[in-house]
């Protein structure tokens, strides 16, 4: 329960600027509405935030840096609380060492290449963890929560590889295009049953297997 009150206040102050466009009643109404089952709709937040995180390092926004980096750690420690173990630890690594460089962000040990580095783990951290969900969610018969996961580790191994500043071949591309076709199929119940048949979250983990490899980055999942 206390997990997701957090979730949602957490989830209303992502969203704050829209959040405070629009009248009372319906601000109230995103709170009640708002529950763990929806919380996959902020899976690209890190993203959002680490570009912004980026650019205003470099321009020594240094404030707007360190907000954006505690938003991003107060993410990442809400996801290592429902990951599993392994993911969880490093999850929780990578969010200290968010909160640290806000606390110390003019610290001149700090490069950017450092914040590369630290996002490329991030993510590469989220995608596995959201294999996991959607592995769990497949299991339990959660077809659309299934979907959605899939969708969520398809962005964030595409950001691993990206803020690696290594290179998605073409076949890579392709095969991240086909898996969130799946992703969205899962999502309709009258296209799962086939969707399933094509495997697409064994796909899934054979190229995060793949991309690990092309960017020396450790697998945590045990093999299905």
């Amino acid at each position: 329960m206390f997990r997701r009150i957090l979730i949602v206040f957490f989830a209303l102050a992502l969203v704050a600027p829209a959040v405070s466009a629009v009248s009372a009643s319906e601000s109230d109404q995103q709170l009640v509405t708002m529950d763990e089952n929806l919380w996959v709709a902020f899976y690209d937040v890190p993203s959002r935030r680490f570009r912004n995180i980026r650019a205003s390092f470099i321009k020594r926004q240094f404030d707007q840096a360190a907000g954006d980096l505690e938003t991003s750690s107060t993410y990442l420690t809400i996801e290592a609380d429902r990951a599993l173990p392994a993911i969880s630890k490093r999850l929780n690594e990578v969010a200290d060492r968010m909160a640290w460089i806000a606390e110390n962000m003019d610290d001149a040990s700090v490069t950017v290449t450092d914040l590369d580095a630290l996002f490329s783990r991030a993510h590469w951290l989220l995608a596995q963890h959201y294999l996991d969900l959607a592995k769990r969610s497949r299991n339990s018969g959660k077809h659309r929560n299934a979907g959605l996961n899939l969708y969520a580790t398809t962005h964030h191994l595409e950001r691993a590889v990206l803020w690696s500043n290594s290179r998605i071949t073409r076949d890579v591309q392709k095969t991240l295009e086909n898996l969130r076709d799946f992703a969205d199929q899962l999502q309709d119940k009258d296209l799962t049953e086939s969707a399933y048949r094509e495997k697409p979250i064994v796909k899934a983990e054979k190229l995060l297997r793949k991309l690990g490899k092309t960017i020396d980055r450790p697998v945590l999942l045990q093999t299905e």
